[in-house]
């Protein structure tokens, strides 16, 4: 089964969290669930990496944001076996050499399958053939790919040309190994990374479990070169593996990764879809674009927010009628009404979001207490920018030795408001956010904070 209307958590694939901080999953995770009607999540995202399993462990009560979206239908899980537990699956992808499984994986699996949810199904097959018939063909082209402003800061440039001498026979091994493990022609990232790994580590580099690895490896071992090109090289690799997966599922993709090279990237790959690249030199009519200032709370805060405020949220009225303009819009972009109807709904749904948000952490990002006495301001001082911070400092310092410990009511409360207002300056549970609107990209604030247009 098939979502037109969702996107793919691209940024919880495990293998590329060589490439992704906490703080960005975070980003993608809570922005894409507050504004896409759906998020993908196929049944490997959810056991490779750290960083799902570390957003499960903040919400003991099982009240994360993944799993309110699983128990309400606005996170879609996609599993290769229909009928089978998350735990079971694990055993299934271990025994078929799957790799770059969490440390605590089972412990995720068990938690998840406590979770109520219907899934959808994927083929793991199928994408593999798709997958590998995407890297061969872009990675074995004679040139690279490039923007037409020539930007190149990463020197992928570079990278390509010192490629060529071993990326041919690099890929027709893995695609050897990957086919005989699955039965079916396609490449698998596991046996990818091993088979770089013997590359440049030798033959008996032993078992590599993850890009991480293999990255820290080399670097030690071989030298910071290639290191820098296997970065590359494994970011065109997950980038390329996240779309293949999105068509194999129906679904949006995302990137969790916006440098210039994936650019050109997706460009190469956008004119090959459609045909572009024979198409004589037509040339699409001109994106009409605008951008929509809005505000929405800070990844840091809703760190601290239950899932339970996402489902208040999700359930509003404004977030009912933002869906609405969201869908008539897709079916016509190029309408001006229903851009307009589109804008106006986003910009009273981020409105409803920072308030819900704002009942849960409070007016500065943390919960009001009684302040009393000059040594209550200290964890306001803590949550100011540094120069500030010394400043509070000093000056709390300064009041505590004023008043001593005979009458602190007074003074230490003046000084607590002053903390109060100063901090109110510098710390905002929310921070402003442009969204890109266009006919071709969709509703975009990131590449991996993408709606769709379609």
């Amino acid at each position: 089964m098939s979502r037109p209307d969702s996107a793919l958590f691209a940024a919880g694939h495990g293998f590329y969290q060589f490439a992704i901080s906490r703080s960005s999953f975070d980003r993608s995770l809570y922005y894409n669930l507050l504004l896409q009607p759906t998020l993908a999540i196929p049944d490997h995202y959810f056991l490779q990496g750290r960083w799902l399993g570390d957003h499960l462990a903040e919400y003991s009560s099982r009240d994360s944001w993944i799993e309110i979206g699983l128990r309400n239908g606005f996170v879609t899980p996609y599993f290769r076996r229909e009928g089978s537990k998350l735990s079971e699956l694990l055993t299934f992808m271990e025994g078929s050499d799957r790799r770059g499984f969490s440390a605590e994986a089972l412990r995720i699996a068990e938690r998840i399958d406590r979770t109520p949810f219907t899934t959808s199904h994927w083929s793991s097959v199928d994408n593999s053939a798709l997958f590998g018939a995407a890297l061969t063909s872009y990675l074995g082209a004679e040139q690279a790919p490039m923007l037409d402003t020539r930007l190149d800061p990463d020197d992928f440039v570079g990278f390509w040309n010192r490629s060529r001498e071993w990326i041919g026979p690099e890929l027709a091994t893995a695609w050897e190994r990957s086919s005989t493990l699955i039965g079916s022609e396609g490449i698998l990232l596991s046996q990818l990374i091993q088979v770089s790994g013997e590359r440049l580590l030798g033959g008996d580099s032993g078992r590599i479990e993850n890009i991480s690895e293999l990255l820290s490896r080399v670097k030690a071992q071989v030298g910071a070169t290639a290191e820098r090109d296997l970065r590359l090289y494994y970011t065109c690799a997950c980038e390329l593996y996240n779309r293949s997966l999105a068509n194999t599922i129906l679904t949006a993709g995302n990137s969790p990764r916006w440098e210039p090279f994936v650019a050109a990237m997706d460009l190469w790959r956008n004119n090959l879809l459609s045909g572009e690249a024979d198409a004589g030199g037509v040339v699409d009519p001109p994106d009409e674009l605008i951008d929509v200032a809005i505000r929405l709370p800070r990844p840091a805060h809703l760190r601290s927010v239950s899932g339970d405020v996402l489902l208040t949220i999700r359930r509003s009225p404004a977030c009912e009628r933002y869906f609405e303009a969201l869908s008539h819009w897709r079916g016509a972009p190029t309408d001006p009404t229903l851009r307009d109807e589109l804008v106006n709904s986003l910009r009273r749904y981020s409105g409803e979001i920072t308030k819900q948000v704002g009942k849960e952490i409070g007016l500065l990002g943390f919960r009001p207490h009684f302040i009393s006495k000059v040594s209550d301001v200290s964890g306001i001082v803590e949550k100011v920018p540094g120069v500030v911070q010394g400043f509070l400092a000093v000056g709390a310092t300064a009041g505590a030795a004023a008043v001593g410990t005979s009458s602190p009511l007074i003074p230490a409360g003046l000084f607590s408001l002053f903390c109060l207002q100063i901090a109110a300056k510098y710390v905002s549970p929310s921070k402003s956010a442009k969204v890109l609107i266009s006919p071709r990209l969709g509703a975009r604030i990131r590449a991996d904070i993408t709606v769709s247009r379609r």
